[in-house]
This record gives C-alpha cells, sequence and structure tokens, in this order.
C-alpha cells in the first residue's frame, strides 16, 4: 500500500537539523579553540609580565648597589677634601715657620739654609700641593661623573615608567594620548 508519500521530506528535514547540527559544533570548537588561544595569549603575556618584573626588581637592585657606593664615594670625597684643606694649612703654617726660623737663626748668627735651599724645599712642596690638586681634580670629575651616571639611571627609569604606563593604558583599551598623558616633572 503506497500511500505515494515519501520519506525525502522527513529526509530533508533531518538533513537540515543535522547541517545545522554540524555547523554548530564547528562553531563551538572555532571557539574552543579561540579561547585555547586567548588563553595562551594571557599566558604568555603574563610570563613578559613576570620577566619584566623580574628585570625591574634587578635594576632596582642594582640601582641601589650604585647609590651606596656612589655615597660611599662622596664621604670619601669629602674626607680627603678635608684632609688636603688641612694639608694646606700646615704647608702655609710651615713657610710662616721657617721664615720666622730663618730670621731668628741669622740674628743669632747661626747657619740657616740658603734662599736656594729653601726655593728647592718650597718646589717640592709645590709639588706635592699640584698632586695633592691633581687628586681633588679627579675626584671632582669623577663626582661629577657619578652624578651623570645618577641622572641618567634616573631618567631611564621615568622612561620606563612612563612606557609602562602607556602599555598598561593601551591594555586597558583606553589609549595614551599626549592630551591626557600626565606632565613630566621638568614640564610642570
Amino acid at each position: 500500500m503506497d500511500t505515494g508519500a515519501s520519506a525525502d521530506p522527513p529526509r530533508r528535514a533531518e538533513d537540515g537539523s543535522e547541517r545545522l547540527e554540524a555547523l554548530l559544533r564547528e562553531r563551538e570548537r572555532a571557539a574552543a579553540e579561540r579561547e585555547r588561544a586567548a588563553e595562551a595569549r594571557e599566558t604568555a603575556a603574563d610570563e613578559r609580565d613576570r620577566r619584566a618584573d623580574a628585570r625591574d626588581a634587578d635594576a632596582v637592585e642594582r640601582e641601589r648597589v650604585a647609590d651606596a657606593r656612589e655615597e660611599a664615594a662622596d664621604v670619601r670625597e669629602a674626607d680627603a677634601d678635608i684632609r688636603e684643606a688641612d694639608a694646606d694649612e700646615r704647608e702655609r703654617a710651615l713657610d710662616a715657620r721657617e721664615k720666622r726660623v730663618d730670621r731668628h737663626g741669622r740674628a743669632l748668627g747661626e747657619a740657616v739654609p740658603t734662599v736656594r735651599a729653601r726655593s728647592y724645599e718650597h718646589i717640592a712642596r709645590a709639588k706635592d700641593l699640584i698632586s695633592a690638586s691633581r687628586a681633588r681634580l679627579n675626584r671632582s670629575a669623577a663626582a661629577l661623573h657619578r652624578a651623570d651616571a645618577r641622572d641618567s639611571r634616573e631618567q631611564r627609569e621615568v622612561d620606563q615608567e612612563v612606557a609602562a604606563s602607556a602599555r598598561a593604558a593601551l591594555a586597558e583599551g583606553r589609549p595614551r594620548s599626549p592630551e591626557n598623558a600626565a606632565p613630566r616633572p621638568d614640564q610642570q
């Protein structure tokens, strides 16, 4: 008994639902793949952040050590300046004393060093003073070099903080523009 109805129409509906189901499975698979890729990117970003934090911590430690070295060098320089000032004062006092002793010795008729001998002594002391002045100059140049290095490090820190802030702003979806950027201390 053939009713004349074919099995095709129910089959078409079945084919349509199978295609829809297959399409949904494909979309779910693609969404899952995108989620895995996003998680992998997030994991990689977290790892980069962790490494950046470690580098920053290392940089902070290096800065602390450099600052301690600079402070110690500044203290040594100040001590050396004090010693040199004391030596200069002793040198002036010695010159004045020698003149008094020579005048007194001549007045008593004693043999005193000749003017030439005293001149050689003064030349030797002047050379020592020049050496001390060169040492002071070298220490001052070194202090200036340390100050320049400290300024450069501080500027690098500021630049890194600005870059990190810009990256964070970009990651949060709010691009940093010159209008909404905080002014630098030297621009206030």
